[in-house]
C-alpha cells in the first residue's frame, strides 16, 4: 500500500493556448513555404487550408488574451469581430474593414466561417452559354467558392496581416512579452506522513 501524505500544494499557472495555435500556424506555414520553394505541390491545398484555420483561431486566441488581459470581465464566446472590435475600441485603434490589414480579418473570418458551418451546396439547372476554349476547360462545377481562397497569397496576407495587428495591438495594450507565455510553477510542502 502507498503512503499518503498530508500536503500544502502551490500552484502558479498562466496557460495561453494562443501560443500554442500561433507555433501550429508558424510550422504549417514554413513547411508550405519550403514545399512550394521545392516544387513539391502534392496536396498542398490541404496544408494551405490546414494553415489558414490555425491562423484564424491563433487570431481569435490573441484577441481573447487581449480581452482577458484589458477588460475586467471578458466574454470570450461573443462574435468573432464584434470581439476584435471591442479590443480595438479599448486600445484606441481605429478599425477600417475596407483597408489592409484589417480587410483580411474579415476575409479570414469568413473563410473560417465557411469552413466550420459548411453546408452542402447542390446545383441543378441547364443554361446556354457562349465560352471561350479557355474559359470553358477552366469550368469546374465541383470546386466550392471558398477553394479560390486556398491560396498562397492569400495564405501569407493573412499571415502578415493578423500579425501585424498583433503587433499593434500588442504594443498598445501596455502589456509585456513575458505576459504572453505560458509558464508556470508548482510547490509541495510536506506537512505530515499519515498512518496507512
Amino acid at each position: 500500500m502507498s503512503k499518503k501524505f498530508e500536503v500544502k500544494i502551490k500552484d502558479d499557472a498562466h496557460i495561453y493556448i494562443h501560443n500554442t495555435l500561433e507555433n501550429a500556424a508558424y510550422w504549417l506555414k514554413e513547411k508550405i513555404e519550403d514545399r512550394i520553394n521545392k516544387g513539391d505541390r502534392d496536396g498542398i491545398g490541404l496544408e494551405i487550408m490546414a494553415c489558414l484555420v490555425m491562423i484564424a483561431f491563433a487570431f481569435e486566441a490573441k484577441i481573447n488574451f487581449l480581452g482577458f488581459k484589458v477588460f475586467n470581465s471578458w466574454e470570450e464566446r461573443q462574435p468573432y469581430l464584434k470581439k476584435f472590435e471591442r479590443v480595438a475600441k479599448k486600445l484606441a485603434v481605429e478599425v477600417d474593414y475596407k483597408t489592409a490589414p484589417h480587410s483580411t480579418v474579415k476575409e479570414l473570418k469568413e473563410f473560417r466561417d465557411t469552413l466550420a458551418h459548411g453546408k452542402p451546396v447542390e446545383i441543378k439547372g441547364e443554361k446556354n452559354l457562349v465560352l471561350t476554349e479557355e474559359e470553358l476547360s477552366k469550368r469546374n462545377i465541383l470546386k466550392a467558392e471558398w477553394e479560390g481562397m486556398v491560396n498562397e497569397e492569400f495564405l501569407r496576407r493573412c499571415y502578415d496581416d493578423t500579425e501585424k495587428i498583433w503587433k499593434s495591438f500588442f504594443e498598445k495594450s501596455g502589456l509585456n512579452i513575458i505576459d504572453t507565455i505560458t509558464s508556470g510553477s508548482s510547490t509541495t510542502q510536506i506537512i505530515e506522513q499519515l498512518d496507512s
